[in-house]
């Protein structure tokens, strides 16, 4: 334990080890964000077991220290301190990383929480802090700095804007921005047609055939993803595979809200070269359940997911020698066309890097714009 004074009082910095300090841990932001119309809180029955040393596949080829900032018994903030071993091996740049960042609005305490956060990474040798990840590059990644009016999407996260503010004011400073797109499909006129006839070219290739994901076969489509995802991302930035137990999490959760109306793979001579992945904004129901599926949520969330009139296009990748080909574009073409007929209302694009210029121009053809900006900080450590 570890004692700081913050603006109003003493705040007093601990490791969260035992179960009801991580269950503490995972309820802290709920008395912050009682006022915030547009926080939408974890599913408990997620989160639990993905910070648990026992059961989070994190765990595997990492370390974390989870840590609570409490004034008078009340926690007021939260942060991690992790290292993963296979970023180390693919970059080995001495970069260690926090995540799970929450906060009262008091510099003092911000200050504590990077102090601790800081001192463990200096303990496994790190020279460097990137951050938020909650805990890999592929898991909730940000501090919002732009964007605050409206809820977030699905596996995106909200946060009060004075967060941009602690965070600088503890020594960090920005390394990379994340957009969120966001589109309505009442523009959807605005479309130029020359994009449907690009689709309807790419779709006339006799090698070609475009086809929606099939969840009767997830193992199969699963698979496909799998082994686009790891070759279209290689060079982006910060990319970790993920490992055979991370992705089992992602599929379990994400065949639940996948739309496969939206969702294709693309192929050329029998082999799968692309995909496109976009889930119901299943936020929409958490919110009303209050993060908790157990004991009745569940009853809520499954029969009004398919009810929402909004979506995630959440991730796409093409293999680098087929790209440029209008795959990307047969893509979104189909996409928007289904979601029309579907009666969907709005969508979200996320997370897009802000160096990804060739995605960034592609979306320039359609009625979309940034919405909210998710930003990574760096700190270089002392001593």
């Amino acid at each position: 334990m570890t004692i700081y004074w913050g603006m109003s009082a003493a705040v007093e910095i601990t490791p969260a080890l035992t179960g009801r300090q991580r269950m503490e841990f995972i309820l802290m932001p709920r008395s912050l964000y009682r006022q915030d119309p547009h926080w939408v809180p974890p599913l408990i029955a997620d989160l639990k077991p993905f910070i648990d040393p026992k059961r989070g596949p994190f765990y595997e080829h990492g370390e974390a220290r989870l840590f609570l900032a409490r004034r008078g018994g009340k926690a007021v903030g939260r942060i991690s301190a992790h290292v993963n071993y296979l970023y180390d091996q693919m970059y080995s740049d001495g970069a260690g990383f926090f995540g799970f960042f929450e906060c009262e609005n008091d510099p003092g305490t911000a200050a504590a929480l990077f102090h601790a956060a800081e001192g463990y990474l200096r303990g496994q040798g790190k020279r460097r802090v990137l951050g938020p990840m909650n805990f890999g590059v592929y898991d909730e990644i940000g501090i919002l700095v732009q964007g605050f009016d409206s809820d977030p999407y699905v596996m995106n996260l909200h946060n009060p804007p004075y967060y941009q503010s602690l965070v600088e004011g503890a020594g960090y400073c920005k390394e990379i921005d994340w957009y969120a797109y966001r589109g309505f499909f009442s523009l959807s006129d605005q479309v130029s047609q020359k994009l449907f006839r690009v689709r309807d070219q790419v779709l006339k290739r006799p090698d070609f055939r475009l086809r929606n994901i099939d969840l009767r076969k997830v193992e199969r489509e699963a698979a496909l993803i799998d082994y686009v995802f790891k070759n279209a991302w290689t060079r982006n930035w910060g990319h970790v595979p993920w490992t055979e137990k991370e992705f089992a999490r992602l599929k379990e959760a994400v065949k639940k809200i996948t739309i496969p109306e939206l969702s294709f793979v693309g192929e050329i001579g029998g082999k799968a070269v692309g995909f496109a992945l976009s889930l119901y904004d299943a936020n929409q129901v958490v919110k009303k359940i209050g993060g908790r599926l157990f004991p009745f949520g569940f009853i809520t969330f499954l029969p009004q997911l398919k009810r929402t009139d909004r979506f995630r296009h959440a991730l796409m990748g093409v293999m680098e020698e087929y790209r440029n080909q209008g795959i990307e574009i047969a893509f979104y073409a189909s996409i928007l066309e289904n979601a029309i007929r579907m009666g969907f209302r709005e969508l979200e694009l996320s997370l897009i890097l802000e160096n990804n210029v060739s995605m960034r121009n592609s979306l320039k053809h359609f009625p979309i714009d940034i919405y909210k900006t998710y930003r990574i900080y760096a700190k270089e450590l002392q001593g």
